[in-house]
């Protein structure tokens, strides 16, 4: 039985994994794109150090950024694409549901789906699959269209399961993702939330106010989540030395960002490599 196929093209392909697999040759190949993946019930996978388990068949969508390793017994799909194809700050624009469906630091969880909604998804992968057989000069523009689908149709699902007119443009929302969006860019130099504050010209308080509204996490938990996920990224997939990683998060005192990572982990830096290296590939 073959359990591997591919169809590449430098900017997008598809994969299908039917278990009893060797699939991290593969996935570490796409660290630089975008996934769509679909995954057959009972199926395990673990993004930036979370595991995801669905009971029905799912689909889970991850970023370039976000590191993906399969079970060995997965089984599934996945539709990988590069950010000019079709990017994630397209997806914002367009149809405002990045925050659903691409975040990557408030939450890691899978789209349950339905019967009907799994053969919807799931004839759309063939079409992917069946499109990138052809050899013409429209067939990037007819993926682009195929992937917009799949993105629309979960996000849908995503508004149903939550109730709520989520992807209308609500103030707070939009708030809250350019909040998100600010962090990405500025975390490796503002660790507090003052600073963040200072640049959006509100109080810190206020800004606690907006972004609580609409988030999980306060602003002082959000900024704090994505310094320590990419210090687990940079611990586990490079060489870099505890001191390193301290410096490249803006740390200055060594002994500063091992007692926050501690605290933040429950584990000290050097612990939790020793713990991930034996599963996961360091990279230079």
């Amino acid at each position: 039985m073959e359990h591997f196929k591919q169809k590449a093209f430098n900017r997008f392909g598809i994969l299908d994994f039917q278990g009893r697999n060797q699939s991290d040759q593969f996935i570490d190949q796409l660290r630089d794109f975008i996934k769509i993946v679909y995954v057959r019930h009972g199926s395990r996978l673990s993004i930036d150090f979370t595991d995801v388990w669905v009971q029905q068949d799912g689909i889970v969508f991850v970023t370039a950024a976000q590191m993906l390793k399969l079970s060995e017994d997965f089984r599934g799909s996945i539709i990988y694409y590069d950010q000019d194809l079709y990017g994630v700050s397209l997806h914002s624009r367009e149809i405002a549901c990045d925050e659903l469906l691409f975040d990557k630091v408030q939450k890691v969880s899978g789209i349950a789906l339905s019967t009907v909604d799994a053969e919807i998804i799931l004839s759309i992968f063939d079409e992917v699959r069946q499109e990138i057989t052809q050899n013409d000069i429209n067939v990037e523009e007819m993926v682009r269209v195929l992937l917009k689908q799949i993105i629309i149709k979960a996000a849908r699902i995503c508004q149903h399961i939550q109730g709520s007119d989520i992807l209308s443009a609500q103030q707070d929302s939009v708030f809250c993702r350019f909040f998100i969006q600010l962090v990405e860019r500025n975390f490796f130099k503002h660790h507090d939330v003052a600073s963040y504050a200072n640049i959006l010209n509100i109080s810190a308080k206020a800004l606690n106010k907006r972004i609580c509204k609409h988030s999980c996490y306060t602003p002082n938990e959000i900024i704090k989540r994505r310094i320590i996920l990419e210090a687990k990224r940079l611990l586990v997939y490079t060489h870099l030395s505890v001191k390193e990683i301290g410096y490249k998060l803006g740390y200055d005192d060594p002994s500063y960002f091992i007692r926050f990572f501690s605290k933040q982990v429950k584990t000290a830096p050097q612990t939790f490599r020793l713990h991930f290296q034996g599963s996961f590939n360091a990279v230079a």
